[in-house]
C-alpha cells in the first residue's frame, strides 16, 4: 500500500517537473484560456488618413473539440469605423472547428486623423469560457505613405525658336497595387507635346506602373516656329484612380533666328560674257531678333566658272545684327569656252541656326571680237577661192 502511494506521488512529481521544464524552456504551445486564440500576420501597419484597410484574423482552437465563439471589436479609436466579416456577411458569432476559422477586420480611418499610433482590439469569447483578445496597431504619419512621384532630373531647358526640347522624366508608383496613370499637360496653344516610354518610339496617353516600380517617360516639347523670346512653364500630370502626380517643366526661348538672301531690286537674272566677270549684288537680311554670327556664303555654278566675293574673307561674314542688312557683291565669271545660252547659278547663306538660298538665270553671250575674227576668216577664205579660180580656171 505504501509502495503504491509512493509510485503515485513519484508520478505526480515527474509530471510537475516535466510541465515546469516545458514552461521554462518555452517548448510546447501556450494558448489562451480554454484553447481559443486570435492570430493575425499583420498586428501593426502604417496607413494614411482616409484609408480603409482589411486585416485577416485567424481563430485557432486547441481544445480538441469544436466551439462557437462571440466575436466583436472591443475597442475602436474615436471617429474610426469598423466591422467583422465572415464569408460575405457581417458577423458577430463564429463556429471554430478543430482546424480553426478566419474572419476579416475592416476599419475606416477618418480623413482628418492626426499623426500618431492608434489601436483596435478584437475579442472572441466561447460558451465554455474560452476567451482571447487581439490588439492591432495603426500608425498614422503626416507624410502620405504610398504616394508616388513624377519627376525630371533637368526640368528647365533653353534654346532658340524652332528648337525641339526633350525632357527625361520618371514616374514611380509607391502604392501597394498596380496603377494605371493617364498622362496630360497644359502646354500653351500652338505647342506640340508628346509622351514616349524611354527606349521606345510609340506615343502614349497613359501607362501602367506596377507596385514599387518606376517607368521612364520622355516628354518631347516643340514650340511654334515664330514664338517670342521668354520663359514658358508647362505642367505635366499623371493621374490614377487615387492620386494626381505632377512635374513642372520650363522652356526658355532665347530668340528667333531668321535669314533672307535676295537682291536690292528683286531681279534674279543677269547677263554675262564668257571669260569676263559680271557683278551681282546680294542682300543678306537678318529677319530674326538675335544677331547672326559666322554667316557663310557659298555658290553653285557650272563647271569652269568662278565666283568670288568682294571684301569677304573665307566667304564668311562675322556678324549681322538683328534686323540689319549686309550687302555683298559677287563676281561671277563664266569659263572662256562657255558658248552662248542660259545657265543657272545659285547662292546660299547659312549659319548654325538658319539658312537661305537664291537661284539666278545667267544669259551668256560670246564676245563680239570672236564675231569679227570669224567674219575676217570667212572673207579670207572667199578671197582665196576667187584667186584660185581666176588663176587656174581657164586651164
Amino acid at each position: 500500500m505504501i509502495r503504491s502511494d509512493s509510485k503515485k506521488i513519484m508520478g505526480m512529481l515527474l509530471a510537475f517537473v516535466l510541465a515546469a521544464f516545458l514552461a521554462v524552456t518555452g517548448m510546447g504551445t501556450v494558448y489562451a484560456a480554454g484553447g481559443l486564440e486570435l492570430v493575425t500576420s499583420y498586428p501593426g501597419m502604417s496607413v494614411k488618413p482616409g484609408d480603409s484597410p482589411s486585416i485577416t484574423i485567424n481563430l485557432e482552437n486547441s481544445s480538441g473539440a469544436g466551439m462557437d465563439a462571440d466575436v466583436e471589436i472591443a475597442s475602436l479609436p474615436d471617429g474610426w469605423e469598423g466591422y467583422l466579416q465572415g464569408g460575405s456577411y457581417q458577423v458577430n458569432r463564429v463556429h471554430v472547428g478543430t482546424d480553426g476559422a478566419s474572419i476579416t477586420l475592416h476599419v475606416t480611418v477618418p480623413k482628418e486623423c492626426e499623426e500618431g499610433t492608434y489601436e483596435v482590439v478584437v475579442k472572441a469569447a466561447s460558451d465554455n469560457g474560452a476567451t482571447d483578445t487581439l490588439p492591432i496597431s495603426f500608425r498614422i504619419s503626416e507624410e502620405k505613405a504610398g504616394k508616388g512621384s513624377f519627376t525630371s532630373e533637368y526640368p528647365q531647358q533653353e534654346g532658340a525658336s524652332g528648337t525641339s526640347f526633350s525632357f527625361s522624366t520618371t514616374l514611380i508608383n509607391n502604392g501597394l497595387t498596380t496603377k494605371s496613370y493617364s498622362l496630360s499637360s497644359n502646354a500653351p496653344a500652338g505647342w506640340t507635346l508628346t509622351f514616349v516610354p524611354s527606349g521606345e518610339s510609340t506615343k502614349i496617353a497613359g501607362i501602367d506602373v506596377e507596385s514599387g516600380e518606376s517607368k521612364g517617360i520622355t516628354v518631347s516639347v516643340t514650340p511654334p516656329e515664330q514664338i517670342a523670346a521668354g520663359e514658358y512653364d508647362i505642367s505635366c500630370s499623371a493621374v490614377s484612380a487615387d492620386e494626381t502626380l505632377a512635374v513642372d517643366l520650363k522652356v526658355v526661348i532665347t530668340g528667333t533666328y531668321g535669314l533672307s538672301l535676295t537682291t536690292p531690286d528683286g531681279r534674279l537674272s543677269f547677263d554675262a560674257q564668257s571669260g569676263k566677270a559680271s557683278d551681282v549684288t546680294l542682300n543678306l537680311v537678318n529677319t530674326g531678333n538675335v544677331d547672326l554670327e559666322n554667316v557663310s556664303l557659298n555658290s553653285s555654278a557650272p563647271t569652269g566658272w568662278t565666283v568670288t566675293y568682294e571684301g569677304i574673307e573665307d566667304n564668311t561674314i562675322d556678324s549681322i545684327a538683328a534686323g540689319a542688312t549686309k550687302e555683298v557683291i559677287a563676281h561671277v565669271k563664266p569659263a572662256n569656252d562657255t558658248i552662248t545660252g542660259d545657265y543657272v547659278t545659285s547662292f546660299t547663306a547659312r549659319t548654325n541656326e538658319t539658312s537661305s538660298d537664291v537661284t539666278f538665270r545667267v544669259s551668256v553671250k560670246t564676245s563680239t571680237l570672236w564675231g569679227i575674227v570669224a567674219v575676217v576668216i570667212i572673207i579670207a577664205v572667199i578671197g582665196g577661192l576667187g584667186y584660185v579660180f581666176r588663176k587656174y580656171g581657164r586651164r
